[in-house]
């Protein structure tokens, strides 16, 4: 703080005489947060004090203060402020949840799980607050209670579980059974290995009734290869248990069969399967095509086993499944693929069409999505603040100049190339008073898509199917285009992106993502690989092809989640038509069309050090630079470029 600021600062804030002005008091703290904010712990701990002097109870002076603290590593110091902040605001979550934060730094885990659950019982739905409880619970060997708060965390911020190696790392923590099943399973692959091998004589007790491992089963695909490999031997387990004997089921090992199904559905059947687990799956198939052909019993080990390997959907007569009465989890595995199914076939006969499909390229990749529609998802990400289009990018690329769009009645969004409906449901959420047009090729998709939004109650989504190159047909403009997932698809898709820019407003923006040449590489590696070996694109040509890799160098794709289901590994070598191009190529088509590029959307760790390599470009915007910058970090942009750029 210098000399002025600190003058400022002391006129807000007297030291001595009367209570402050509430509006001071205000401003004060306003500018202790600011000044944190900027790395002045220092100065913002003066003016905490400072506030605190006239008013000990100021409840956000003393939360900072406890943050100050733990940063500087004392946490028993933190556990003092944050413990007074926490009885001045027992109403504010977050002040429990930081005080049980510093209690565990401080070795208190009791007084920790204290404050974890007092800040659940004034905000019931804080998914941070859970997951630290369950790691205070680990620690506390209490397991059980561990996995379901991790799973309670989950089930509210499913983005928790996008970085799959913390979360197949928790679940052998929590369950150390099935941890040593999964090293198990993986040091005789390709051998299935029966449950009592793996698990030892508790069998499969040893981990049906996991909470955190049946929540990421039935909703988050599994992208992990030694869980993987663990759950391809429990499935041959449960089906030959259902061949052998299918009524004597307890309610747990059926609850975790149902759990698997849906599991084994989200990937779309990626494990592997013998010769004996097809032929054993194809006598359980007859024996359930009969039973309902003669309305006889069905068990229900059978109805999971079956839907295991294949989509109840397809099964004759599985609608006849519907008139029985069930265990609570069969009754949701019906759900997912039966009604949810059939829900789907209605929306995509109702499903408007925007624009003819033309062209023998486009029919192909229109056939790839709707076989196997991408990508493939289960929960929502959790409701953002919503926000202006403005804000975010702002938040997105603070120093980076873009024209504000400024408040408009209403926000109209294309969304090209939507797929399954994932990310135009996180745009309609994100963005205020936004209007979402989403289109694609694919029925199967966009019924997805549809089916999930009207779950959700949304209701500023418009489905359509269209061809992204006879959209300037429609007669429609937009405020924000959204091209994130289509362009490289495209026969041209330089030219379907000067075809998106006709329908542009005049300041409008533009959301781009592109394939990279250099950040391919091992994809490129891949379908190499793929076409020498004469790999298809079939259901079982994709599952071979995946225990090939698995065996090859090009293991290392297991990085990218598109690995771990069908559609996904489809997509991500298997894909009827890319392109790829270099950050040279963008550069000049931005200078042809007289487009501002406002920024790459990269990670925190590529941000800092690009900063540190050119801090001569604090708004990150000269493409020269990340033209070097990726050459000499070519994995920078591994899953795409992504930016967004704006009409001059």
């Amino acid at each position: 703080m210098n000399r002025k600021e600190r003058r400022a600062a002391s006129k807000r804030s007297p030291v001595a005489g009367g209570a402050l002005d509430p509006a001071q008091t205000a401003q004060i703290f306003a500018d202790a947060v600011r000044l944190h904010q900027t790395g002045r712990t220092f100065d913002a701990e003066a003016l905490c004090r400072a506030v605190l002097s006239r008013d000990a109870g100021h409840a956000g002076a003393l939360h900072l203060l406890g943050v100050v603290a733990m940063q500087r590593g004392l946490p028993d110091q933190a556990v003092g402020h944050f413990r007074k902040a926490a009885e001045s605001r027992p109403d504010i979550a977050i002040g429990h949840h930081s005080l049980g934060k510093a209690l565990a730094a401080a070795g208190q885990p009791d007084g920790a799980a204290r404050a974890f659950e007092q800040a659940l019982a004034v905000k019931p739905d804080f998914a941070e607050a859970y997951k630290d409880l369950g790691v205070v619970l680990m620690t506390q060997g209490r397991f059980t209670a561990a996995s379901a708060r991790f799973a309670r965390a989950l089930e509210l911020v499913p983005e928790l579980a996008e970085n799959f190696t913390d979360t197949a790392a928790t679940l052998r923590s929590v369950n150390p059974a099935l941890g040593e099943a999964m090293t198990r399973a993986a040091a005789a692959w390709p051998r299935l290995v029966p449950a009592d091998e793996l698990l030892g004589a508790a069998g499969l007790a040893a981990i049906a009734d996991d909470p955190m491992l049946l929540g990421v089963l039935r909703t988050t695909p599994v992208r992990d290869v030694g869980l993987e490999w663990l759950l391809t031997s429990v499935r041959a387990a449960l089906l030959r248990r259902a061949a052998d004997g299918p009524d004597a089921i307890d309610a747990a090992t059926l609850t975790f069969a149902c759990a698997l199904a849906r599991q084994c559905f989200n990937n779309e059947y990626v494990f592997a399967a013998s010769p004996d687990e097809s032929a054993r799956l194809a006598e359980q198939c007859t024996l359930l095509i009969d039973a309902l052909e003669q309305g006889a019993v069905v068990p229900p080990l059978r109805v999971a086993a079956v839907a295991s390997y294949r989509a109840l959907a397809q099964v004759p007569g599985a609608l006849r499944l519907l008139d029985g009465t069930w265990l609570d989890a069969v009754d949701e595995l019906l759900t997912q693929q039966v009604r949810d199914a059939d829900e789907e076939r209605r929306l995509a006969d109702a499903m408007p069409r925007l624009t003819a499909i033309e062209g023998e390229g486009t029919a192909a990749v229109r056939r790839q999505y709707e076989e196997n529609p991408y990508p493939r998802w289960v929960v929502a990400p959790s409701q953002p603040e919503p926000m202006t289009v403005d804000g975010y990018l702002r938040s997105r690329f603070p120093l980076s100049p873009f024209r504000p769009l400024g408040e408009r009645a209403g926000m109209d969004i294309l969304i090209a190339g939507c797929g399954t409906g994932e990310h135009s449901i996180g745009t309609a959420r994100r963005y205020r008073d936004a209007k979402v047009l989403a289109i694609d090729l694919s029925l199967s998709s966009l019924a997805y898509a549809e089916r999930k939004t009207r779950g959700l109650g949304l209701r500023n989504i418009e489905y359509a199917q269209a061809d992204v190159m006879a959209l300037p047909s429609i007669g429609r403009s937009f405020d924000v285009i959204d091209a994130s997932g289509v362009l490289h698809h495209l026969a041209d898709p330089m030219a379907g992106w000067r075809g998106l820019l006709s329908l542009l407003r005049p300041g409008g923006l533009i959301r781009v993502g592109l394939y990279s040449e250099l950040g391919r590489a091992d994809i490129v590696a891949a379908r190499q690989f793929i076409a020498e070996r004469g790999f298809d694109a079939t259901a079982d040509g994709i599952r071979r092809c995946r225990q090939a890799l698995l065996e090859s160098p090009l293991r290392t794709l297991t990085r990218y989640p598109d690995f771990f289901s069908t559609s996904g590994c489809r997509d991500l070598v298997f894909h009827v038509r890319e392109h790829r191009l270099a950050i040279q190529r963008i550069a000049e088509l931005l200078t042809a069309e007289k487009l501002a590029f406002i920024g790459f959307e990269l990670d925190a760790g590529a941000l800092r050090d690009y900063r540190a390599r050119y801090p001569a470009d604090p708004a990150m915007t000269d493409l020269s630079n990340w033209d070097a910058f990726e050459r000499d970090r070519p994995a920078t942009f591994a899953s795409m470029y992504q930016f967004w750029c704006q009409r001059r």
